[in-house]
């Protein structure tokens, strides 16, 4: 339950980040788009109550651990822990959010997206404060977080609400010049922000594999892989695709890009409630290993061993096809044949985790 929370958690604010930007922009320059308001007020309610369920599971953990009443823990975590007070000021800012796009008079005025998504900024460094590399690594945590999930939902939330709230295909050349550009930028951030946080939380990456937060950690970076294919075929092969088919829909094509990086956000949510590794040894010592690691790795496991990379033939040979599934997905494009472009993208991402982990010893 925890983990489906979290996922969609980032959803929503996905949603809300991608539609309030949209309505900045100048309809000239962006297909005719329409999002229920019922779903966006929904997205805001829903915040608060999906932040709340590891606070709820963390509140049952200690009322357990010391003998204490669940209010008593509750009212101790909401007011000594960042995560709690974070929690506090979400529902603060979810409920002004809420009051923003509910009510008429304040959804109807011309400023109305400018602050409320101020406020959905106010709302992601929240979220940030209560994460673990803030509570690690203070000011420097926070910003980095805070950069890394304000870069991821600005890109995948500007892709998912035009992917499946635009009506048409109008203005997509023009829509594309200045998305592009945004989504490039918005990528940057997120790599070298994410890059940043890995030093944080898990300085021994590779070795990290053996325990399920370093899986799901290297399953989220395989998987952008395949979501930065389709990022390119959408952004640069468009013309091209329209050219060479009348029927071509770029709706379609987002809308598969979109479903990865659903996936993504997925394992984004899986990893935001495990403990990262900071020394692999030591969290070895009371984390059970990964069984899709334990199952994989052909050597004699210990919590004392160090991962390296001993490229074989069979490691090659998933690279290999990890590589032909990449040049598939863009063919695939090129020839406006979206099942299999997605499915190879999938595949992309398994070969290569296969590569992988065919690669330790």
């Amino acid at each position: 339950m925890i983990y489906v929370s979290e996922g969609l958690l980032y959803v929503c604010f996905a949603i809300l980040t991608g539609s309030l930007l949209l309505k900045l922009v100048p309809e000239n320059r962006r297909p005719s788009i329409q999002v229920p308001n019922g779903l966006l007020l929904a997205c805001a309610i829903a915040i608060p109550i999906f932040s709340y369920v590891p606070i709820h599971n963390l509140a049952l953990v200690f009322g357990k651990d010391f003998d204490m009443s669940y209010g008593s823990i509750l009212k101790s975590i909401l007011l000594d822990i960042n995560t709690g007070k974070a929690w506090l000021w979400t529902a603060i800012g979810s409920a002004g959010l809420a009051l923003l796009l509910g009510l008429k008079a304040f959804r109807n005025d011309k400023h109305m997206p400018k602050v409320a998504l101020f406020v959905t900024f106010l709302l992601i460094v929240w979220l940030g404060y209560a994460g673990h590399a803030s509570s690690l690594y203070g000011f420097r945590g926070l910003i980095t977080h805070s950069s890394h999930f304000l870069a991821v939902s600005v890109w995948i939330g500007i892709l998912f609400v035009v992917s499946w709230f635009a009506k048409d295909n109008a203005n997509w050349p023009a829509f594309l010049r200045w998305f592009s550009p945004v989504a490039i930028a918005a990528v940057v951030v997120t790599l070298l922000a994410g890059i940043i946080l890995m030093t944080f939380t898990t300085p021994e990456y590779v070795n990290a594999w053996m325990l399920p937060y370093g899986q799901m950690l290297l399953i989220k970076h395989l998987l952008i892989l395949p979501l930065l294919l389709f990022a390119y075929s959408n952004g640069f092969g468009y013309k091209k695709a329209v050219k060479n088919h009348a029927d071509f829909n770029p709706k379609r094509w987002l809308r598969a890009e979109s479903l990865i990086a659903l996936l993504v956000l997925a394992a984004t949510g899986v990893l935001g409630q495990q403990t990262p590794p900071h020394i692999v040894k030591e969290t070895l010592q009371t984390v059970s290993p990964s069984p899709l690691f334990t199952t994989i790795y052909k050597g004699s496991f210990s919590p004392d061993i160090a991962l390296h990379f001993n490229l074989q033939l069979e490691s090659l040979l998933m690279f290999a096809a990890a590589l032909l599934m990449a040049g598939g997905l863009l063919w695939m494009y090129r020839t406006n044949k979206l099942i299999p472009a997605f499915l190879m993208g999938i595949l992309t991402a398994v070969f290569g985790y296969y590569g992988l982990m065919f690669a330790i010893a």
